[in-house]
């Protein structure tokens, strides 16, 4: 406990993080963003693909509502990635992150949701993984998708999901997510528009990814979702991290408003 407080007080502290100059690939052991802005999306450290758009103090995943026309485009997609590769084992990933989601005074139902993800590339996600897929993989690999780990936070009850406020455990299938539990019991509504805190672990001591949630102005809490993950039959040794967001045809809006990640090799 006391390491963990001595990280985030260091990524608390830091402003930006400059990877040192380990040989190809790089190692990426810290970084911090307290907010975004307009430049974020074009200085060097993320890529930002598909819908994805910077601006004055967070990442908006899917578009934003333009001055005179309030309509939001359908079946959007957006990724962000940071730029530089993470060891994904044997090494211990601490990310803490804010994000809001924002729905439609429009329309009484929205959608989809957005995604912590770790990838083994920093390709765009598919063009057709819109809607319920979240950016996460094309939907004709689905139940074979190979080399990322992401964690659901839904808000749409499609035909294969619990309800329509839960967060999910993906790795090869999104229909069939390894793991998955409802925040209805929790008083934390992902649609509230409120700021929501997450703390995300790939754990390498323990071979598992633990999810603790909770409003931005409360206390982060117990750890809400802990799941199993073989890591070295999962990730490839080296991978990118970042978030994903969709809509289909039901639209809302998708904000990251500040993220810290912290990582650091372990011996087997």
């Amino acid at each position: 406990m006391f390491v963990f407080l001595l990280l985030f007080a260091f990524l608390n502290q830091a402003s930006s993080f400059t990877p040192a100059p380990f040989p190809f690939p790089q190692i990426t052991t810290g970084f911090s963003f307290p907010s975004f802005t307009l430049a974020s999306c074009s200085d060097g450290n993320l890529t930002c693909t598909g819908s994805v758009t910077s601006r004055n103090g967070y990442l908006s995943l899917t578009p934003e509502p333009q001055q005179g026309n309030p309509t939001l485009p359908l079946n959007q997609v957006g990724r962000v990635l940071y730029k530089y590769p993470l060891l994904a084992w044997p090494a211990m990933i601490y990310s803490k992150f804010t994000f809001r989601i924002l729905t439609s005074p429009y329309s009484i139902e929205s959608a989809d949701g957005l995604t912590f993800i770790i990838a083994p590339d920093k390709s765009p996600s598919p063009s057709d993984s819109y809607g319920s897929y979240l950016g996460i993989m094309d939907p004709t690999k689905d139940g074979h998708a190979d080399g990322q780990l992401a964690v659901e936070f839904d808000t749409y009850k499609n035909t294969n999901d619990l309800d329509a406020n839960h967060i999910a455990i993906v790795t090869k299938s999104v229909l069939h997510p390894i793991e998955v539990r409802s925040l209805n019991y929790t008083g934390i509504d992902l649609k509230s528009g409120r700021d929501i805190k997450v703390l995300i672990v790939l754990d390498g001591r323990t071979k598992s990814i633990r999810v603790h949630v909770g409003y931005a102005s409360d206390p982060i809490g117990e750890t809400f979702l802990e799941v199993p993950i073989d890591i070295p039959n999962t990730l490839p040794s080296f991978i990118y991290v970042g978030f994903t967001a969709s809509t289909g045809l039901l639209t809302e809006r998708h904000q990251i408003l500040n993220w810290n990640l912290a990582s650091f090799p372990i011996k087997k």
